[in-house]
């Protein structure tokens, strides 16, 4: 959904977020000419400091920048720099770098910077200075950071690693953020800073990062708009239209199944149940004169949700489990709501949403999903018609039935309940879901 300018302009308007107006201006420019990158851009924590020369990125989503050179460069310049810095967080490439065994960090920043910047150069955005771009090296256009890499020309470094010959582009540091590897300048990769020289001595403390889970969460959110978007705009590049379907895409198609299982344990959990209302007219008023007779209604069915948020369970599967919430909460439709909660060894935060966007995770102990069972099943004033599990499915689970319909989403390779398949319940299995 495009933002408005005007809603930017509201959004950046607190000089306590630690953006100097300069780069205010920048981020508001760069939402505003692709709003697709808007979620990330704002998930950015600015650190005003005076040891890097431009911009930077940690593995936390934190922003270094340096004051002095953004006010020498334009707004577009910025702007784009911005762009550049967080397709560096999208793409992902500190882990595509240690997936792949790279251990020169300062070529695999080249090689990232030329997939980013091939796309900047081809939209007509302003790169500022003398930025890598595959041409310099005499690569082809339209690769990846991985075939870039191969492809760089290399030398024996001092201290045995690989490095871009001499008398190549001056080479880009982005920091860890476009490599994995943490720079002198970046912050611990906690909150509780540590006075760190060449950071402004206001912002030196108290500036966490953005956690795995929630940078996945804004990864699917950018990639869920530029799908969106990409059959009525020619905006995107080829490029990003690739990540965004390599990134919305299961592994195995299981989206169809799911849609459908609910769907059909949704209708069949309210099957024969009516209720009578006054709120719309009987279908025969008319026969009744002044008499006013009641229609009847079929209730919406009552959902609940329990995420496995163990120790056991990375990332990534919990993003899926809060996309999976997404689905059910919009097939329900407007209004309805869902009672969800976490669980570990012990049920937490069991609270009622009508949005993903409401629920906060709590856990990170032992497993103990029977216990989570028995919190729903315990609630005798207000009762649920289905449950929908997400898990890794490492836990013991009980023997009993439950008296509701339960679909289990296994996103691991743990055993699923030993009643998951019998009338009524279903186990789905998501496969290679680390991936």
């Amino acid at each position: 959904m495009p933002f408005s300018f005007r809603d930017l302009i509201r959004r950046s308007e607190p000089e306590a977020d630690g953006y100097s107006r300069e780069l205010q201006a920048a981020r508001v420019r760069a939402a505003y000419q692709r709003s697709y990158f808007a979620p990330a851009l704002f998930s950015l924590i600015p650190v005003a400091t005076d040891l890097i020369d431009s911009m930077a990125v940690d593995a936390h989503w934190r922003l270094y920048y340096n004051d002095t050179w953004v006010a020498r460069h334009t707004v577009e310049e910025n702007a784009t720099l911005l762009i550049h810095e967080v397709g560096h967080l999208l793409r992902d490439h500190e882990a595509r770098k240690k997936a792949a065994g790279i251990t020169d960090h300062l070529r695999w920043n080249i090689a990232g910077d030329c997939e980013i910047n091939d796309d900047l150069h081809a939209e007509g955005l302003p790169l500022p200075g003398d930025p890598p771009l595959p041409g310099k090296y005499g690569l082809q256009s339209g690769d990846t950071a991985e075939v870039y890499f191969k492809q760089l020309p290399r030398s024996p470094h001092a201290d045995g690693r690989q490095a871009v010959r001499a008398g190549e582009p001056t080479r880009q540091d982005c920091g860890s953020g476009a490599h994995g590897e943490r720079r002198f300048w970046e912050l611990p990769a906690g909150d509780e800073g540590d006075g760190m020289p060449g950071v402004a001595d206001d912002e030196s403390d108290g500036i966490p990062g953005v956690d795995r889970l929630k940078a996945e969460l804004v990864r699917r959110e950018v990639a869920r708009r530029i799908d969106e978007i990409s059959p009525y705009s020619s905006e995107v590049s080829p490029a990003w239209r690739r990540w965004a379907r390599h990134t919305l895409a299961p592994k195995v198609d299981y989206l169809a199944t799911i849609r459908q299982v609910v769907r059909r344990a949704l209708r069949q959990s309210t099957l024969g149940r009516y209720d009578r209302t006054y709120r719309r007219p009987h279908r025969r008023q008319a026969c009744y004169g002044e008499f006013l007779m009641p229609n009847f209604h079929q209730p919406r069915p009552r959902p609940g949700f329990l995420i496995d948020t163990s120790s056991s369970m990375e990332d990534s599967q919990l993003a899926r489990a809060l996309a999976e919430l997404a689905g059910l909460t919009r097939q329900l439709g407007y209004g309805a709501d869902v009672v969800v909660a976490s669980c570990d060894a012990a049920v937490r935060d069991v609270r009622k949403v009508f949005s993903a966007t409401q629920v906060e995770l709590y856990g990170g102990g032992g497993t103990d999903m029977a216990v989570g069972l028995r919190a729903f099943i315990e609630r005798k004033n207000d009762p649920i018609d289905l449950l929908v599990i997400v898990s890794d499915c490492h836990t013991q689970w009980p023997e009993e039935v439950p008296p509701f319909p339960v679909i289990t989403i296994r996103v691991g390779d743990g055993a699923p309940p030993p009643w998951g398949n019998r009338v009524g319940n279903t186990v789905i299995s998501i496969e290679d879901s680390h991936g």
